[in-house]
């Protein structure tokens, strides 16, 4: 762990150097920075790739032994082939990547739409891009399919937040009201509905580790 962290530092400083060098630059020197950019960004790319593909081999390792430790006999894997894409999605999500996140998780959907937690990260992929409409939609289906309270809860609190945005007040304090329903104990539809009723010119709309705006 201590050579990957030394590695990093020192690609961060190369980074540095560029950034600060660049401005002041002849033309020649400019072309010779950028050349030594594409070099950088095509190592991330790699280092990313191969990232991901370890993300992958974790998450089946830990999907195996939770399978092995609730069930004697474990139910059949879903074919690895059809959890790559989610895995992927999940990755860029996790690094902020949301075009990316959405190409591959629009894809986990296409195939497997029973699969709640893919659509899930989709639909907050979607918030982040401020694509509402799309978003809706995965956390509709989302509302009406899931049996567990929290997952249900988070999805109306992300459809409230998305009205709020659209500033249909109404609509977002009755999904706050629904979620809270669903799971009494998830604080952030409560917190988003005291700042509904509470009311101004500007709101801070909790989802998660993601905050929205709603201008009113």
């Amino acid at each position: 762990m201590t050579v990957i962290r030394h590695w990093f530092a020192a690609l961060h400083s190369v980074l540095d150097e560029l950034i600060g060098r660049y401005p002041h630059a002849s033309v020649k020197e400019k072309d010779e920075l950028k050349g030594e950019w594409t070099r950088l960004k095509a190592l991330s790319d790699e280092v990313l790739e191969h990232w991901l593909k370890l993300e992958d081999k974790l998450a089946s390792f830990l999907e195996m032994a939770e399978q092995e430790a609730h069930t004697a006999v474990p139910a059949p894997p879903v074919p690895e082939l059809q959890l790559a894409d989610f895995r992927k999605g999940q990755g860029y999500f996790k690094l902020q990547m949301y075009p990316q996140a959405a190409e591959h998780l629009e894809k986990t959907v296409r195939e497997q739409p029973d699969l709640l937690s893919a659509r899930l990260y989709l639909g907050m992929s979607r918030m982040h891009l401020k694509e509402w409409d799309e978003a809706q939609h995965q956390f509709r289906v989302i509302a009406a399919l899931a049996e567990d309270g929290r997952l249900k809860s988070v999805a109306l609190n992300a459809l409230g937040c998305i009205h709020a945005v659209q500033e249909e007040m109404d609509e977002a304090r009755q999904c706050f009201l629904e979620a809270l329903e669903a799971d009494p104990t998830y604080e952030d539809p409560r917190e988003n509905l005291a700042l509904c009723q509470k009311g101004g010119a500007s709101l801070k709309l909790q989802f998660g580790s993601a905050q929205l705006h709603a201008m009113l």
